[in-house]
C-alpha cells in the first residue's frame, strides 16, 4: 500500500467538493489501481463518505427493519435537507426498527433487542 486509506479519503473528498463529477471518481479509481491500492477502495470510500458528510454538515441515516415498511414517514421526522438515507432488510430483528446515524449512533426498537435485554437480565 503506497498511501494510507485516510490520506486517499481526504483527497477524494476535496476533489468531490471542488468538482462533483463521475470523471473525478473514475480518475481516482485509476489512481488507486496505478498505486496498487485498489484492494483498499471499499475502506477508502467508506472513510471518504464519513469525511464528506461531516464537511458538508449532513448525516447518513440507515433504517433497518425485519421486512419492507413505509419508511418515508419515519425518515421525514429525522432527516434534514442534504442528509442521505438507506433502507436495509434485516430479518434477524424479528420485528420493529433500528436506526443508525452516521454508522455509529443507534436507536434500537427491535423485538430482538428487547428479547436480548430480557434474557440477559434473567441469567445474570
Amino acid at each position: 500500500m503506497r498511501y494510507k486509506s485516510k490520506i486517499y479519503a481526504k483527497l477524494l473528498v476535496s476533489l468531490l467538493i471542488d468538482k462533483k463529477s463521475k470523471e473525478v471518481f473514475d480518475n481516482f479509481i485509476k489512481l488507486l489501481e496505478r498505486n496498487g491500492d485498489l484492494k483498499k477502495a471499499k475502506e477508502i470510500i467508506q472513510l471518504a463518505e464519513k469525511l464528506y458528510l461531516k464537511k458538508v454538515g449532513s448525516k447518513k441515516v440507515t433504517l433497518e427493519s425485519a421486512r419492507k415498511i413505509n419508511s418515508k414517514d419515519i425518515l421525514k421526522k429525522i432527516l434534514k435537507e442534504g442528509d442521505f438515507w438507506e433502507e436495509k432488510i434485516n430479518t434477524d430483528l424479528i420485528a420493529g426498527i433500528k436506526v443508525i446515524v452516521d454508522g455509529e449512533k443507534q436507536l434500537n426498537y427491535s423485538l430482538k433487542s428487547k428479547l436480548d435485554k430480557i434474557f440477559s437480565h434473567r441469567y445474570e
